[in-house]
């Protein structure tokens, strides 16, 4: 049974990203009213109350990411207005610590690296720029060096930049394992492939492998699933199709790693509904949860293994907003 609780809305216009923190006990959210709201949960009362509240950017907050606690309490958040902006929780809220000012146009996604690689930062704007900045002071966080900066995913000429603005897909996601070293997917633009890109401090990046589905469409969130000792990844996608696809990706040789990737599930039920706007996995990634324009969030799960050695892929549930109204008021 999914057991699902209500947040009251603390902004005044769409909400863009949720996101949880490291122990899952605090939600971030940002939102077109140019605001980010940090709620705490409640244990006993199994109730989430509204922490922290301010005017984070000078447009709307696309997107907000936490990083390891290891680093403290600090949050990254992506705006229309072109800015990355560092924040850190100080006895009086949450204080801008650093603002990065690297991106041509709107930025619309922000990622820490796992914390073996220490404060790491990554940022996918609509100039198609995949950019990697470093934190050189970690006990100020004011300093921050702009490390790596490519396109994964040139724009073909005939895409305008207003079309590839309004209707591309901005999304990128670090890869949870540390054991290949730091890869990054990442999509940009419109019907452009899942580039796997790998960085090294001893080369410039590069790019290892391009997933493409059986029909290209724009892709429009990424998540890598942990490793969990498998001697493979899980790569799960979302995109304007409304169709989730989850992918194995693997390498045969450890010593000339020659990196493989094949498509195991591929799901249309938030097809009706229009884009996938976000799939994550649990912490052991054998869940994956997707949300769309349809107004549900689904499951999906791994069954017994196939007659070909592979694991099947299936649902595990959904709820929409309106069943969850429906229960809420039922139970009152």
């Amino acid at each position: 049974m999914l057991q699902t609780a209500l947040i009251p809305n603390a902004h005044n216009d769409l909400v863009t990203t949720a996101a949880y923190d490291y122990y899952g006990l605090r939600l971030a959210t940002c939102s077109l009213d140019q605001r980010i709201c940090i709620w705490s949960l409640d244990e006993q009362t199994s109730q989430w109350q509204l922490q922290d509240d301010w005017k984070a950017h000078d447009a709307p907050v696309a997107h907000i990411a936490w990083a390891h606690p290891e680093f403290g309490d600090v949050i990254a958040s992506a705006g229309f207005d072109r800015t990355v902006k560092i924040w850190e929780r100080s006895t009086g809220g949450w204080v801008e610590k650093a603002v990065l000012l690297d991106a041509r146009a709107s930025v619309r996604q922000v990622e820490f690296a796992p914390n073996a690689f220490g404060l790491r930062l990554a940022t996918i704007s609509t100039d198609g720029m995949l950019r990697v900045y470093d934190c050189l002071e970690q006990t100020r966080l004011d300093a921050w060096l702009l490390s790596e900066q490519l396109d994964p995913c040139p724009a073909t000429p005939d895409a305008a930049p207003s079309t590839r603005e309004a209707n591309g897909g901005w999304t990128i996601s670090w890869c949870k394992d540390r054991y290949w070293g730091q890869l990054i997917a990442c999509a940009s633009g419109i019907k452009a492939p899942v580039s796997i890109i790998q960085i090294s401090p001893s080369q410039s990046p590069q790019t290892i492998l391009k997933l493409e589905p059986p029909i290209p469409d724009t892709v429009t969130t990424l998540s890598w699933a942990p490793g969990c000792g498998r001697s493979y990844h899980l790569l799960a996608t979302g995109g304007r199709d409304g169709h989730v696809r989850i992918w194995k990706v693997f390498t045969d040789d450890e010593d000339a790693p020659s990196w493989t990737a094949q498509l195991v599930a591929d799901f249309d039920d938030h097809a009706q509904g229009g884009t996938v706007g976000k799939v994550e996995w649990n912490l052991t990634g054998t869940l994956l949860s997707s949300t769309g324009s349809d107004g549900r969030v689904r499951l999906w799960k791994a069954t017994s293994s196939s007659g070909l050695g592979g694991r099947i892929w299936r649902s595990a549930g959904s709820i929409g907003v309106e069943q969850q109204q429906q229960m809420d008021e039922s139970s009152v």
